[in-house]
């Protein structure tokens, strides 16, 4: 189960509830100030797209883990690919394979 606080301090677990009241155990009623955020899955994402959590959100009463979707950035495109650049450069060099694992591995300086 997951939870946020009276300080909109998100995502808080059991433990967290724990350091606040030492007695409390699951199954019993929640703290004031703490509210239980109801888990929902985490969206489908494309290739080229990122799923991360939001502060959750209040409908009809209940907190709701929110999710957004969005695009990466050139940056983390680069980042993401920058292995299989990296060795296509090498390749495209001369470099073997073997030659490539040993860079990998730290075998040749």
């Amino acid at each position: 189960m997951i939870y946020i606080n009276s300080a909109n301090e998100y995502p808080r677990h059991i433990g967290d509830i724990q350091l606040e009241f030492p007695d409390f155990k699951e199954g019993d009623a929640i703290p004031t100030g703490w509210t239980q955020v109801i888990e929902s899955p985490r969206p489908d994402t494309g290739a080229d797209e990122l799923a991360y959590e939001e502060i959750p959100t209040e409908a009809d009463g209940l907190m709701t883990q929110t999710w957004v979707v969005r695009d990466l950035t050139q940056q983390e495109l680069d980042r993401r690919n920058a292995p299989t650049d990296a060795k296509a450069r090498l390749t495209a060099l001369g470099f073997t394979d073997a030659e490539i694992q040993a860079l990998v591995s730290g075998l040749v300086r």
